[in-house]
């Protein structure tokens, strides 16, 4: 089995300010909001070959076709984490590690990934 160690930022505010400073990295990343108790929950968990474009698309309401994220995003105030991960294999991993973890509610399916690689959730 193969462990991976990776450097997750910290919780940022998901806007285009933000995003725009990003750099153009693939990685895997999770969506969440701040909830009335004021506790952070993730409610999206992804992988993309550019963090910054992927972002961007979930900000557009003309591009996002997830109706339960377009919702999050324009009822909620919400934050994302990411880590830049270069191989393929190790970005489906970790999603569907991190979806086992947090159960988001705007995963339409269950990713798949290989169960031979773990990652740090946290």
């Amino acid at each position: 089995m193969a462990n991976w160690v990776l450097n997750w930022t910290g919780l940022r505010r998901l806007n285009e300010e933000n995003i725009q400073n990003l750099e153009s990295v693939p990685g895997i990343y999770r969506l969440s909001y701040k909830a009335q108790d004021t506790n952070v929950y993730v409610f999206f968990v992804g992988k993309c070959e550019n963090i910054k474009e992927q972002l961007s698309r979930h900000l557009s309401s003309e591009i996002e076709k997830n109706v339960c994220i377009k919702n999050y995003i324009q009822t909620c105030e919400c934050y994302f984490r990411f880590a830049q991960v270069s191989d393929e294999d190790v970005r489906s991993a970790g999603q569907k590690q991190l979806y086992k973890h947090y159960q988001p509610s705007c995963n339409e399916i269950a990713p798949e990934g290989d169960d031979n690689i773990t990652i740090n959730v946290t």
